[in-house]
């Protein structure tokens, strides 16, 4: 049996791929690929941390997942390189109603519409590495550190962001799947 609903969302996540690929966002540092050519329901994104933040010089890896009734639900965003923030989950749970480690938050997917594009869902992600929000975060300790102690929440960024997302680093070819390792120094 034929499902529409599939091969509409299939068109349409062939097109925006397609627009990322060939017309990218100058603002930002932005890779998106397949992990199986013949699967479009799932990218392989590489996003540059900003120029001008602690993130700077780091590369993060980002799975996409998109639902098969795709854009009428959002796909999931996740991080795959460890990443210091308030608002992506550093969690790993047995629990499968749980989200995901390094699930991000953001509002344009906690309140989806099918206008929104897979651009602006990056243009917000990089945005939120810009500006967390401490009011909205997974982690409370660290919205408290983000509000109370920025100089220390930033100092992590960076160790965190040299330590897993440095490219010249050894560390960015081993898969995180399991647990983050958040100690710091």
């Amino acid at each position: 049996m034929i499902n529409l609903k599939k091969i509409q969302a299939m068109k349409r996540i062939k097109e925006e791929f397609f627009e990322l690929n060939t017309k990218p966002n100058p603002n930002i540092g932005l890779v998106v690929g397949l992990d199986d050519e013949d699967n479009i329901f799932k990218w392989n994104v590489s996003i540059l941390g900003p120029k001008d933040s602690s993130y700077k010089g780091g590369v993060y890896d980002i799975d996409v997942e998109f639902p098969d009734d795709y854009p009428t639900h959002p796909p999931e965003v996740i991080f795959r390189t460890p990443i210091y923030h308030l608002n992506i989950n550093p969690y790993k749970s047995n629990n499968p109603k749980d989200e995901l480690l390094g699930h991000v938050s953001i509002s344009i997917l906690n309140w989806w519409k099918p206008e929104y594009t897979m651009e602006e869902v990056f243009v917000n992600t990089y945005c939120l590495l810009y500006f967390p929000n401490p009011d909205s975060p997974y982690w409370l300790d660290r919205a408290h550190e983000f509000k109370t102690n920025r100089q220390l929440y930033e100092d992590k960024i960076k160790y965190f962001t040299k330590k897993y997302a440095n490219p010249i680093n050894a560390n960015i070819l081993k898969k995180y799947e399991d647990s983050w390792d958040f100690s710091y120094k």
